[in-house]
C-alpha cells in the first residue's frame, strides 16, 4: 500500500543533518557499503519509500467539478500532496548524490528522482556478477 507524502512525518528540513550519517561516498569498489549506511539512515527517516517505490508520485492536478454538467467544464487545480512529494523526493536526491564520488557520480546524469539514482546505481554496481568481484578485491587488499 502506498503513503502518501502527507501522511509522513518528515520534513525536507529533517535531512539536514544527514551528512553527520553519511560517510562513505560511493565508488565503484564499496557499493557493498553504500547501501549499508543509506538505506538505515533513510529507513529510520521514514523515507526509504521514495528510493525503493512504495511512495509513488500522486497525480500533479486535482480534477475540481465546476458544477457544470459538462465534462469540459472541469477544471484542474494543482495537488499540494504532488508539490510536497517534489520537494521531499528531490531532498533525498541532493542527499543521494552529495554521497557520490566523482567516478560514479555519471550515474544519477539525467536522473529526475531518487528511485530513478538508486535504480541506476544498483543495476551498474550492484548485479551478483560485480559484487563478487569487489568482495574479492576487499579481499584481496586485506592480504596487504
Amino acid at each position: 500500500m502506498a503513503t502518501t507524502v502527507s501522511s509522513l512525518n518528515t520534513t525536507p528540513n529533517s535531512l539536514n543533518s544527514a551528512h553527520h550519517f553519511v560517510s562513505i561516498r560511493l565508488t565503484n569498489r564499496n557499493y557493498l557499503f553504500w547501501p549499508t549506511q543509506i538505506i538505515p539512515f533513510l529507513r529510520g527517516q521514514g523515507l526509504l519509500g521514495f528510493v525503493d517505490g512504495e511512495h509513488t508520485y500522486p497525480s500533479p492536478v486535482l480534477e475540481q467539478p465546476t458544477g457544470d454538467t459538462s465534462d469540459e467544464a472541469d477544471s484542474a487545480a494543482v495537488n499540494p500532496a504532488y508539490i510536497a512529494w517534489v520537494q521531499q523526493d528531490a531532498s533525498i536526491l541532493s542527499l543521494i548524490i552529495s554521497s557520490l564520488s566523482e567516478e560514479v557520480m555519471y550515474l544519477a546524469v539525467g536522473k529526475t528522482t531518487a528511485r530513478d539514482v538508486r535504480t541506476a546505481i544498483e543495476a551498474t554496481l550492484g548485479s551478483s556478477m560485480r559484487v563478487r568481484c569487489l568482495n574479492l578485491l576487499g579481499k584481496f587488499q586485506a592480504l596487504r
